[in-house]
């Protein structure tokens, strides 16, 4: 193919909070297999440990005049692009900040094929956002998260809607080629649900169990940036034995903007990915069905999680063949460059040969988990 020249634009260091992190990474995969430019500004009113930033004279007076017009105000540092992109891709977290875009100047004059991946599409918040969602008729194709919600996001955009779920770095958090050792018994990031949380700690001392957990609420990600907040999190989660995931609809979750839509989160990609047995509850809803459809790719944890880690303990063999397909399926599956392929594909657009390449090496580690010549806690090991 002719070299394609890509842009992609996010607000993953607009908001140092945690679920940028997997925007990030989305972001960092694309580029490693696309001529990408990558264009991620920074929040001008705040910086993470500075707080509010001293702005302009120039600045001052445009916030306060678009809020006395009762206009948005844009967070996204502004940049001005140098040349013309074929295809580019606009990664935000929320409904709101889709007119951050604007803050690229003349980002659709220099674009080709444009699309947009929105990671929260709650339905429950479209009629209050519906003059933002008019926006998304600026671009060619318009990816969702949250598929649940298509139906109704259609009546505010002519735009083609797909859902795509999101995926991880399985390069990685795959425990591969060697298999560190899981000296984590539990490992729960971000949300949790309480009860489950009590009998945890409740567990500790009886059981001797090393249960990680967040204790921190806010955080922002510090000066390592977003590549080191992954790297600990993919260190953690291929050094756990268990790993917790909760369905984001779940009444557990506490998301009042969910109502009654259901999707899949990150979570489920990285524990199975990083070779952990995945406890939780998960969303009935057929993008769920559909990527985790081997056995025990979720355990559920519809009675005491004591009782149910006691009895997979007790079964090394079902645990065993639980990491095995946990990676293997992801490998396969669930790296960000399958999900780059769906976008290309939707788009009609070509893969290029990185892209080939990475996926080539995915399937060759997966088929190395698949048979291994010994048992999978041991691969790698001393």
């Amino acid at each position: 193919m002719s070299s394609r020249s890509t842009l992609i634009v996010s607000t993953y260091n607009m908001d140092a909070r945690p679920w940028s992190g997997s925007i990030w990474e989305w972001c960092n995969v694309v580029s490693q297999i696309e001529s990408a430019t990558v264009v991620a500004p920074f929040d001008r009113l705040y910086r993470p440990g500075a707080g509010p930033r001293k702005l302009s004279l120039g600045t001052r007076a445009e916030l306060k005049m678009r809020a006395l017009r009762g206009q948005y105000v844009p967070r996204m540092e502004p940049a001005t692009l140098e040349q013309d992109y074929d295809l580019t891709l606009y990664t935000c977290q929320f409904v709101y900040e889709i007119e951050e875009l604007d803050q690229i100047r003349r980002w659709r004059e220099r674009s080709g094929v444009a699309a947009i991946y929105l990671m929260e599409s709650w339905s429950s918040t479209f009629e209050a956002n519906k003059d933002r969602l008019r926006l998304l008729d600026r671009f060619d194709h318009v990816f969702v998260l949250n598929g649940s919600s298509r139906e109704q996001l259609a009546r505010y955009t002519s735009a083609p809607i797909t859902q795509l779920s999101s995926a991880t770095d399985t390069l990685l958090t795959a425990p591969v080629p060697r298999q560190p050792p899981r000296g984590v018994d539990v490992c729960c990031l971000g949300r949790r649900d309480e009860e489950v949380h009590r009998r945890l700690l409740e567990l500790l001392d009886p059981r001797g169990l090393l249960y990680i957990y967040d204790v921190w609420k806010a955080q922002e990600v510090r000066d390592g940036g977003w590549a080191s907040v992954r790297r600990f999190n993919a260190d953690l989660i291929r050094r756990s034995r268990y790993y917790l995931a909760w369905d984001p609809g779940d009444p557990s979750a506490v998301r009042e903007l969910a109502g009654g839509d259901r999707v899949l989160s990150t979570r489920y990609f990285e524990g199975a990915a990083g070779g952990a047995v995945v406890l939780g509850s998960a969303p009935d809803c057929p993008e769920y069905h559909s990527a985790f459809d081997w056995p025990d790719a979720l355990i559920p944890l519809d009675r005491n999680i004591g009782d149910i880690i006691a009895e997979l303990d007790a079964d090394p063999a079902r645990v065993e063949r639980i990491r095995r397909a946990n990676v293997t399926n992801s490998l396969r599956r669930h790296d960000w460059a399958h999900r780059w392929k769906r976008v290309l594909d939707t788009l009609g657009l070509p893969t290029t040969p990185a892209h080939e390449q990475r996926l080539q090496r995915l399937a060759a580690l997966a088929a190395q988990v698949e048979r291994p010549a010994a048992p999978f806690d041991l691969v790698g090991e001393a």
